[in-house]
């Protein structure tokens, strides 16, 4: 009996609207203390349990995948800077998905990226329905990120270096450095795996990062850097400038804010954006790192578009935040692609209107037989297999499905007539086919003509549209009463005068609407679909006998 009991799996089925923006909630409990597992309470409380997930229990994945068709998303990330990237990194794997745009709540210890986009340093325990309430007054932006490819500096000899083979992280959205600060970084991160318990105060933690970097303050152990490392910005070396300055520690920062809230490049070298496809190149001492938090900066190297690190040494690096040692190696930094983020709307600014129009996107159509159907209606790999491509339409998926029938239509009164998969030429489809639901149930099943007003394209589809109609189904009696009556008409204009059979005529098409009004002009279903052939039969040989008489009275 333990199988019967198995978790069934649901549908997300939205009511599409262009006023509406559902949001999915992920949640890192880890971050900010307890700060998490409240938060998620509190989120579940005020939506459905089903948008809101713990992070903890399988990642983002789950989530993203099962939203990803859903117009207009958003979703919320709540969690430190490392949160936001394993919530993108996902996205960027999910095949066919949205780039949905991410807003974050910040409740890690640096929240860079939530300092960088306006929703501040920390979560102050603001109400959820405030935090809901900006999430939708948003404005989006588009944030750069870059991919970081390492391979191992074959130069150097020896293979006894200690350190790590690849960094935490190969797409940065935040900044990469190397050096002093990675160095504090790395020795927080191997303190907080040792004692968890220690390290769940973000005040604790930003003591921390202060007394280390007091400690190296006076060890200056990073003061020859530029020994073990060249540098080349879009082809240019640099090596020889860092000596120079002799730097502690090289940044590559994606984002205004670094290290909890600094701001490290000098606007006097240009302005730094997140969208602009370049990169900003720090050099960094460590005094001037000590005094960021008083409002310093760095020295800006440069602002670039790829960049190449090679190191002979075993180096302190941090993606993002997340730190190692690695091994002599050779790091390229070039552009990966662009998010969609939310950054909080400021004071005074108006709010702007809700959307008027969802974007399009393409959706395939494919036809089934009713053979098909009625045989394979339960096993959905079957019938997908079985389906025949009749092209592609453009299409809201806020459309109702009276509106996707015309697109439909138009679709194959443009295109050539499709093949089935024995090369056989598809006759056209009938007024009479229907929709056919792939996404709702288990099995396929059929939308009514009468209720297509009540469906939207998202609710019966996903990537394919399916279409159900019979290649072989008789002329319907409504179809046969149009072809004779237009015949009378002709017939008429041509000016037939023999009463008898004009009588005979009119007795026929009499007959014929009788039959009209019995049979089912509908899509046959499973229980109905043998008398309505018989109708179709009859009348066509109804009309058949119309023909020969019209014929010996055009005579």
């Amino acid at each position: 009996m333990q199988p019967d009991k198995e978790d069934k799996l649901f549908v997300i089925k939205p009511i599409p609207t262009v006023n509406v923006k559902p949001v999915i909630i992920f949640i890192n409990p880890k971050s900010g203390g307890n700060q998490g597992v409240k938060l998620l309470q509190k989120f579940q409380w005020h939506l459905n349990p089903r948008q809101v997930f713990d992070l903890s229990r399988g990642g983002p994945r789950m989530g993203l995948e099962l939203y990803k068709k859903v117009p207009n998303l958003r979703v919320l990330a709540c969690g430190g800077d490392g949160t936001v990237g394993w919530v993108l990194s996902i996205l960027d794997q999910i095949a066919n998905a949205v780039s949905f745009p991410v807003g974050v709540l910040p409740l890690g210890t640096g929240n860079d990226l939530a300092r960088a986009l306006g929703w501040g340093g920390g979560y102050m325990d603001e109400p959820v329905s405030k935090i809901l309430t900006n999430l939708e007054e948003s404005e989006t932006i588009r944030l750069d990120r870059w991919n970081l490819d390492v391979v191992p500096n074959e130069q150097v000899k020896g293979t006894d270096h200690a350190g790590k083979d690849n960094l935490p992280l190969n797409v940065m959205n935040n900044y990469f450095s190397l050096g002093v600060d990675a160095q504090i970084a790395l020795e927080f991160h191997e303190a907080r795996e040792a004692n968890p318990e220690k390290f769940s105060s973000r005040m604790y933690n930003k003591l921390f990062y202060g007394v280390r970097g007091g400690i190296e303050l006076l060890d200056r152990k990073w003061k020859g850097l530029s020994d073990h490392m060249t540098l080349e910005c879009d082809g240019k070396d640099l090596t020889q400038r860092i000596k120079d300055l002799k730097v502690h520690a090289i940044l590559f920062l994606n984002i205004p804010s670094y290290g909890g809230g600094t701001r490290p490049w000098n606007k006097s070298a240009g302005n730094n954006s997140t969208d602009d496809g370049l990169i900003e190149v720090i050099g960094l001492t460590i005094m001037q790192i000590t005094r960021l938090q008083t409002g310093g900066t760095g020295t800006p190297l440069c602002q670039c578009k790829t960049a190449r690190i090679t190191t002979s040494i075993p180096v302190p690096m941090q993606v993002d935040g997340e730190a190692c040692r690695l091994k002599p190696s050779v790091i390229t930094l070039g552009f990966f692609n662009q998010a969609t983020m939310m950054a909080k709307r400021r004071k005074g600014r108006q709010t702007p209107t809700r959307e008027t129009t969802i974007d399009k996107h393409r959706v395939s159509v494919q036809r089934l037989k009713l053979q098909d159907y009625e045989q394979h209606h339960c096993d959905k790999e079957l019938l997908i297999q079985s389906s025949i491509n009749m092209g592609e339409i453009e299409v809201e998926p806020v459309a109702d499905l009276e509106t996707v029938r015309n697109l439909v239509d138009k679709l194959e009164l443009n295109n050539s007539p499709s093949k089935d998969h024995v090369g056989n030429v598809m006759p056209k489809l009938s007024p009479d086919w229907c929709f056919v639901d792939c996404c709702t149930a288990e099995r396929f099943f059929r939308i009514d003509r009468a209720q297509e007003s009540l469906h939207y394209l998202i609710d019966i589809t996903h990537d394919q549209l399916f279409v159900l109609d019979d290649p072989h189904r008789p002329p319907s009696a409504e179809e046969d009463v149009a072809v004779v009556l237009k015949a009378k008409e002709l017939a008429d204009d041509r000016g037939a005068q023999d009463t008898t059979t004009s009588m005979r005529v009119k007795s026929e098409i009499s007959r014929l609407e009788s039959i009209k009004t019995k049979s089912t002009v509908k899509c046959p279903q499973d229980e109905g679909q043998t008398n309505g052939t018989n109708h179709s039969t009859r009348a066509s040989e109804v009309y058949n006998r119309l023909f020969d008489l019209q014929s010996n009275e055009d005579q």
